[in-house]
């Protein structure tokens, strides 16, 4: 009975010491999760290091091709990673004979940008539209032609280079008419053949082909160019050509509108004379007939006193 009694004696302490160990334990961890979380035991906050600043310009279309004569257009992102905006100056250097502009709409209309503040963030890329064309009356030879772009603020800058790639020159047909004289007047005389020439020249960059010549005039005038017609006039060439306007002989004195025409398959052009028609007046040729009665004289009376 006595040893059962101890037994049991045995068994509860192990139990009690098993609830008092778990009891300990438990107030342990607590204990270190307290002090790992406690800010006095924390090692004290430092300052974010300085963001690196940098610059970049890319564009996804850097060459473009086209015509001669043609506006290229690209795009263009900057790129800027740094602690505040910043302002970058946007420089262009074409080639010569050309021109360049960076622009953006503004207000419904485009504006010419010089400089642009971008916002210090790599995920934002600030874009552009830069026009790339040849200065007026400037047709470049097919090759390559390139543009730089430079942003810069300070010694912070990078820079992209475009290429337009020329292709071919387009073809342009006109013909130009001018007189050989350079008047648009002339005098003419009734009822007889007056000529007036003109320069013909194909001023384009493609062969005028099938020029014929017509006429706008009074009723009854009439009208002859020679050559009648031009097979085909190269580029840069020019042709004389001669026309003889003839009035009625009963036309009054006046001045008249005469229009020539020159009419290819794929070019025209015409030029306005104003003519000036002079007719005999009867005191004109009774004042001829009496000179030449007065000469007829004076031939009689030389002969017969030279015979003397």
């Amino acid at each position: 009975m006595k040893r059962f009694r101890g037994v049991h004696l045995l068994i509860c302490l192990v139990l009690l010491f098993g609830v008092l160990g778990g009891l300990f334990g438990s107030q342990g961890v607590f204990a270190a999760q307290d002090s790992a979380n406690s800010p006095f035991l924390s090692p004290p906050n430092q300052e974010d290091p300085p963001v690196e600043e940098k610059i970049e310009l890319t564009s996804q279309f850097p060459v473009v091709g086209g015509e001669s004569g043609t506006t290229f257009e690209f795009e263009v992102q900057i790129y800027y990673q740094g602690s505040e905006p910043k302002i970058f100056n946007l420089i262009l250097t074409p080639p010569p004979g050309w021109e360049a502009s960076v622009k953006r709409k503004y207000k419904e209309e485009e504006a010419s940008i010089l400089a642009v503040r971008v916002l210090p963030t790599e995920e934002y890329a600030e874009k552009f539209t830069i026009l790339f064309s040849p200065l007026p009356g400037n047709l470049p030879e097919p090759g390559d032609y390139f543009l730089t772009l430079e942003v810069a603020s300070g010694s912070l800058k990078d820079s992209v280079e475009l290429k337009a790639e020329v292709t071919d020159i387009p073809l342009t047909y006109e013909l130009d008419m001018v007189t050989t004289t350079g008047r648009l007047d002339t005098v003419a005389k009734a009822g007889k053949d007056n000529t007036i020439s003109f320069k013909l020249t194909n001023s384009g960059t493609g062969i005028v082909t099938g020029i014929n010549f017509t006429r706008v005039v009074s009723e009854g005038w009439n009208t002859k160019f020679t050559p009648s017609e031009i097979e085909s006039l190269e580029p840069g060439m020019s042709q004389i050509v001669e026309v003889v306007i003839t009035p009625p002989s009963r036309t009054i004195a006046a001045d008249y509108n005469v229009i020539l025409r020159s009419i290819g398959d794929n070019a025209a052009d015409s030029i306005n004379l104003r003519v000036k028609v002079q007719t005999p007046t009867i005191w004109g040729r009774a004042g001829i007939g009496i000179i030449a009665g007065i000469i007829a004289g004076l031939v009689i009376v030389f002969r017969r006193f030279g015979r003397r």
